[in-house]
């Protein structure tokens, strides 16, 4: 489910394009030195859009720096200094990572799943997620009870979308709300996670649909439709309910922009309504690709 969350670039201005690049580095930063250097491996923009979002629902203050990125060093790039929101982004990216890679070794019908405690990356990442209990050890009590409620529901091969879908909806629910003590925003931080959730765990299933029905892997769209014709008959609803998702993100950021002016603003919005509808139509298209999904 990691890569989804982009911006459109080519519709965003230079200078707020820069800024989205600028959190990019400084998640980039924070993680290889609060975790490891070898965590940058698991940057995802998805982790970016988390950081923006709590940036703006928390006030927080940000303060940039120029500094000489090890993979291109001819030239000092802009960057956010570490701060806490950065910081809390890389151990949930660290976490997520962690349960991602088991999550998949265990659906995986491969021999490979055997060898999951000796892989190196299972090392890294266990590493990497030791080292973030030091800062967010509750992190556990976040995101653990969610994925165990969905990995019950994959293991009775669940043909609820909306039931397997909320699983997920709840885990990103709270990891966007943790710490948010405002009302306001911590109300558009539900909704935010609640929404992106459903939205990421029924586009990341869809996108899957072919390939987990030829594997045998668990899917709530095979396990409902069971084959490719009778998903692209109710494709009209399936587009609803996804964009519905976004439409709840994009009203819930809204509300609070009303009250809050940020220059990362036109970013989130970016990403709501430009970046993350360009993935989903995408995505459909797959299932029909002369039809138009605008």
């Amino acid at each position: 489910m990691f890569g989804y969350i982009k911006p459109l670039s080519g519709e965003l201005k230079v200078r707020e394009f820069e800024l989205y690049k600028s959190f990019y580095c400084g998640l980039c930063a924070t993680m290889g030195k609060k975790l490891s250097r070898l965590s940058r491996l698991t940057l995802s923009y998805d982790m970016v859009f988390l950081a923006l979002v709590r940036t703006v629902l928390t006030g927080e203050h940000t303060e940039g720096k120029r500094f000489r990125c090890r993979l291109k060093p001819f030239k000092k790039k802009h960057c956010i200094a570490p701060n806490a929101s950065l910081l809390y982004c890389a151990c949930v990216s660290a976490n997520l990572s962690y349960h991602k890679f088991k999550d998949d070794l265990s659906d995986s019908k491969s021999r490979l799943k055997k060898l999951r405690k000796i892989s190196p990356l299972f090392l890294l990442l266990s590493h990497m997620r030791k080292k973030s209990r030091r800062y967010h050890p509750e992190l556990e009590d976040l995101i653990v009870p969610p994925l165990e409620k969905l990995s019950g529901l994959e293991a009775q091969n669940c043909a609820s979308i909306d039931e397997a879908a909320s699983c997920f909806a709840g885990l990103m629910e709270n990891i966007f709300s943790f710490g948010i003590t405002e009302p306001d925003g911590l109300e558009t931080a539900k909704t935010i996670g609640k929404n992106l959730g459903r939205w990421l765990y029924m586009a990341d299933a869809l996108d899957d649909f072919e390939r987990d029905r030829k594997r045998g892997d668990y899917n709530p769209y095979v396990a409902y439709y069971k084959d490719k014709d009778s998903l692209i008959a109710d494709m009209d609803l399936v587009k609803y309910v996804l964009t519905s998702n976004l439409s709840g993100m994009d009203e819930a950021f809204s509300l609070f922009c009303g009250a809050a002016g940020s220059c990362l603003n036109p970013i989130v919005f970016n990403i709501i309504n430009l970046g993350l509808r360009h993935r989903q139509e995408q995505i459909l298209t797959k299932f029909n690709p002369r039809r138009d999904h605008g």
